[in-house]
């Protein structure tokens, strides 16, 4: 096929648009489309080689096929593999390497869209930081595509006649079919929608189709053509410019840049006037003939940076980062994909280069393998005690009375005083070697919920077969909310064994028990499930007969609108009418308030600074956190219905340690670990110890 500049300055465009987003160049936050771009361009050239091989010698070569894909993709994308693999162990924080190593395995074998498409469906993987290989889902989908396109080229046009028709007509119904699972998942499974082959195949199903109705395109006269290309290159440009508040993706709304690349591509290179104009600048030409390199390079440059200098680069980092990549990218195109793609012993011996091909393959999973078995060395000498607990830990005793007719009840925690254990922590600067749990395995520290599915995510319903502390207690008590509720189950679950209580978990990552609707930026998604589970959940209540529920939510959930937490004057405007109609039914509510809030992953952060720990505690005085503890007291108070402040216990007038005695304190960016937890139970036993259930 001859080369196009209009497609070499596309790619130019796609690649700067990307880059423009992922360094968080304001004014480009839609530039993420730049990955559709590239779809429907990869579409259009794969489509276009297949029908020219097929009218030119009657026939598809698969194996040619195949060999032309791994000369031009695997030799770059597994040296990346490698360098990064490399980077990230001696400079990326230790508790990230297993993910990675998984990432760089699947990656490797093209499947890592789907691995990442699952951990967007686990809320446990959901919170984990980004991988440094993150970018490559979309080769994943590419290389995914190439495996079906040839086969399915040669089984439509079999017979040899009117082969684009057929290919058109095919091209046309899988447009169709996709684009539609794409507009239905969005929202139902967002991340399998973004991630998926099924729900991204209409883009590069588009750029097929328009291959198979070139000859008709071209028949379009100049100026037409040439209209169509600027109104094209012109909609990109919008959508990397306006898309930057954009919530539910692919969905319906990818039709805008991919239809407009779609557009661009049918004005190609001969009409003077159109779009080629700009795009066969020499600066363009440049940047697309390198657009697979840089797009390879940069993700893993910019987290490895990040990891080492703090989320918020300054634009001198980002300048520097930005250089390196482009240094690495010209490096990268001169000495590894043209010698290769180019090599006459290659291009001549097919066989030759899907060995080589194969090898690369086999290269970059053992170079997974291989980190995974890697053992970063994490230990400081030091050995800690298993943290006491007083005997007494609460200044003044506390009753929670639930009656038939509920009466009022109060939980004041006033004069309650940090425990001893966390006093003792506060000048603690050093990680012990023996901390709990360890830093590379502490996001699994989780409670029996997260293991048997009762913590869910993404339902509507609530599970009816999660029942706890003693199944044939008398009294039925319930623990609801979201993940900040669910880290305080292994201690209900061990006081409700004690009172012989039925335990009710009900529990949703993402879904607050206030009656306001989330966004979880992870998945770039709006929880509207949350708003019939939790009416399921009201109803399940009063159909169990519960007598008093736990709830607890974290305070840094984020509001739709805004995409930022849910503000006081929100709590203040949803509890009292909540916590009203809970004991309308006849049931007591015990607000648990939040946890403190760390400013980045514990574990990460601990790893990367075992003689500094203090650098990754949570602020005592964080105001926002002040604000709304303050606003629950008060609602909580004038309601009559019972709080625990946990933070009361867990912060001194200075800090709010992470490490307390042998104990690491949270699992992750604003989770309690389960040892913890577990070791805190006495604490919270002793606080609800006079609490009377309604058959006491």
């Amino acid at each position: 096929m001859q080369h196009r500049k209009d497609i070499e300055g596309l790619r130019a465009i796609a690649v700067i648009a990307v880059l423009l987003f992922h360094f968080d160049i304001p004014g480009f936050g839609g530039g993420y489309i730049g990955v559709d771009v590239f779809f429907v361009i990869s579409g259009y050239l794969i489509t276009s080689l297949l029908i020219n091989e097929r009218e030119a010698n009657d026939r598809i070569s698969i194996r040619d096929f195949y060999a032309r894909r791994a000369r031009r993709l695997l030799p770059i994308s597994v040296v990346v593999l490698a360098v990064t693999a490399l980077a990230s162990a001696i400079w990326l924080q230790p508790t990230r390497l297993s993910a990675l190593a998984n990432d760089i395995m699947a990656a490797a074998a093209f499947s890592v869209n789907f691995v990442f498409a699952h951990r967007g469906t686990d809320y446990l993987q959901a919170a984990m930081e980004p991988s440094a290989i993150q970018h490559y889902w979309s080769l994943a989908v590419e290389e995914q595509f190439y495996m079906v396109w040839p086969g399915l080229i040669a089984l439509v046009t079999l017979g040899g006649k009117r082969i684009r028709q057929k290919i058109a007509i095919a091209m046309g119904l899988i447009v169709i079919v996709s684009f539609a699972l794409s507009t239905t998942l969005t929202s139902a499974t967002p991340s399998w929608a973004y991630f998926g082959l099924h729900t991204r195949a209409w883009e590069l199903g588009l750029g097929a189709l328009l291959a198979a109705l070139a000859a008709n395109t071209a028949r379009l006269s100049p100026t037409v053509r040439a209209t169509l290309g600027w109104i094209g290159v012109g909609g990109i440009i919008v959508s990397v410019l306006s898309f930057a508040d954009v919530v539910a993706f692919p969905g319906t709304i990818a039709a805008v840049p991919v239809i407009a690349t779609g557009l661009a591509l049918i004005a190609g290179d001969q009409v003077a006037y159109g779009p080629v104009l700009i795009l066969r600048n020499g600066f363009m030409q440049w940047i697309g003939a390198r657009s697979y390199s840089l797009y390879l390079w940069h993700w893993p440059a910019l987290i490895i940076t990040q990891s080492q200098l703090g989320d918020d680069l300054s634009i001198t980092a980002r300048l520097g980062v930005l250089l390196l990549v482009l240094g690495l990218s010209e490096l990268g195109y001169r000495l590894i994909e043209n010698p290769v793609r180019r090599s006459k012993v290659l291009i001549s011996r097919s066989a030759v280069s899907l060995v080589v091909g194969a090898a690369l393959v086999l290269t970059g999973i053992g170079t997974g393998v291989a980190l995974h078995n890697h053992e970063p060395d994490i230990s400081t000498g030091v050995v800690a005690t298993v943290p006491t607990l007083p005997a007494t830990t609460t200044t003044e005793p506390t009753t929670i009375t639930v009656a038939p007719k509920p009466k009022p009840s109060f939980i004041s925690m006033a004069k309650t005083k940090p425990l001893d254990a966390i006093v003792a922590a506060e000048t603690n600067s050093v990680v012990p070697d023996n901390v709990r749990p360890s830093l590379l395995n502490a996001t699994t520290d989780t409670s029996a919920i997260y293991e048997n599915g009762c913590h869910v995510y993404y339902d509507s319903e609530v599970r009816r077969d999660c029942v706890f502390g003693d199944p044939n207690g008398s009294v039925t008590v319930a623990l609801w909310g979201d993940s900040h509720a669910a880290q305080w189950f292994v201690a209900l679950d061990s006081i409700a064994k004690q009172r012989k209580w039925r335990l009710l978990s009900l529990t949703q990552g993402g879904c607050p028990f206030l009656d306001v609707e989330t966004y979880n930026r992870t998945d770039d998604s709006i929880f509207r499930h949350c708003q019939p589970w939790r009416e399921s959940v009201r109803e399940y209540l009063r159909e169990q007969d519960v007598a008093i529920v736990f709830m607890s939510q974290y305070y840094g959930i984020l509001e739709s609108s805004t995409q930022a937490p849910i503000t006081a004057a929100q709590w203040q405007e949803k509890l009292p009418a909540l916590l009203s109609g809970i004991k309308a039914d006849g049931i007591q509510p015990v607000v648990i308030a939040d946890t403190p809030d760390p400013p980045d992953s514990v574990p990460s952060c601990v790893s990367a600074n075992r003689l500094n720990i203090g650098v990754c505690a949570p602020d005592p005085n964080d105001p926002d956190y002040g604000e709304l503890d303050s606003v629950t007291r008060s609602i909580t108070r004038k309601a009559k219905v019972g709080l625990i402040e946990p933070r009361k216990w867990l912060c001194t007038a200075t800090a709010c340690p992470v490490v307390v005695g042998d104990i690491l304190v949270y699992r992750d960016s604003h989770h309690v670990s389960n040892t913890f937890m577990d070791w805190l139970t006495p604490v919270v036993r002793q606080l609800l110890s006079t609490l009377r259930s309604r058959t006491n």
